[in-house]
């Protein structure tokens, strides 16, 4: 995601990340589902249940099959991908949630103000 001009932060796992995007609120949250103790499933619901953040996209990627991209998408992954999918597909599904019209408008009055 780097090398497509992306800025990227990385953390060990759910609590730290749900820690990292309250204090600074990125465009996008991509997570794994797969993580110990709070897991990406949980980061999903927790982004979803705070007002401030609940109209952020976070993308799902896991190994465990459909039925947990299934869950992930119910519980307001804007996608769930499997983890062996090509890159090309990530970008595709990453650009598709950074495009809803919430987002792109504020995106938009970012650049323009």
């Amino acid at each position: 995601m780097e090398l497509a001009g992306c800025r990227v932060k990385a953390v060990r796992g759910g609590l730290e990340a749900f820690v990292e995007i309250q204090v600074n609120r990125p465009d996008l949250v991509v997570t794994d589902i797969g993580m110990p103790g709070f897991s990406g499933l949980d980061l999903i619901v927790a982004v979803r249940s705070n007002a401030e953040l609940a109209d952020l996209p976070v993308v799902a990627i896991t190994s465990f099959g459909e039925k947990v991209r299934e869950q992930a998408r119910a519980a307001g992954a804007a996608d769930a991908i499997d983890k062996l999918t090509e890159v090309t597909k990530l970008r595709e599904v990453i650009d598709a949630a950074i495009s809803r019209p919430a987002l792109a408008d504020k995106l938009t009055s970012k650049t323009s103000g």
